[in-house]
């Protein structure tokens, strides 16, 4: 049996365009501030779960900070806690607006902040690189487990990739993509 062609009817390109609606820029403006609202809303709801994610984790080395067999062991655990809820701190005080250089206008008070937030990151990654080493050095104890000593750092790494995930929706750019509908 020969092969049946189908013939489609010919339509001038701005006929297949048609089904796509234009936005005015007051459409526009409304479709951004939606979605600037729910990510808005997405973000709180994250920034309240990964607050809460290294506090939760912190309650697993307050026993052995108030009863532990060893000074060693009291230390670690104590610079554990201490790492966990400046992780916590860093989640939710963090700012979650892409830095835009020369959009805000800088005070001492919130240099200072700023200035606070960026050593806060490498100050507990230094912390949690002397809890891994001490893993590494402690054997098995009746207290805490030295593999627990490693929770501080995944909680670091894991608010620190969430607050990435969060920082790589910009909705500014959608501003910059608006253009003015010339109407008939």
């Amino acid at each position: 049996m020969a092969a049946v062609r189908l013939r489609k009817a010919f339509r001038y390109p701005e006929e297949s365009e048609g089904e796509r609606e234009e936005l005015d820029e007051e459409q526009q403006e409304r479709v951004i501030q939606q979605l600037q609202s729910q990510n808005d809303a997405r973000n709180a709801q994250y920034s309240v779960v990964f607050t809460a994610l290294p506090l939760l984790a912190a309650t697993v080395f307050v026993p052995s900070v108030l009863s532990a067999s060893s000074q060693t062991e009291r230390l670690f655990s104590l610079l554990s806690v201490a790492s966990l809820l400046t992780t916590a701190y860093i989640m939710k005080c963090s700012p979650l607006q892409p830095d835009r250089k020369g959009k805000k206008p800088m005070t001492l008070h919130t240099e200072r902040i700023s200035r606070l937030h960026a050593a806060l990151v490498p100050a507990t990654s230094a912390i949690c690189l002397l809890l891994a080493m001490g893993y590494l050095s402690t054997g098995s104890s009746d207290g805490i487990q030295p593999v627990l000593y490693l929770i501080p750092g995944a909680m670091l790494a894991v608010i620190l990739l969430a607050q990435k995930v969060m920082l790589s929706v910009d909705l500014a750019s959608l501003k910059d993509l608006q253009y003015e509908y010339k109407g008939a």
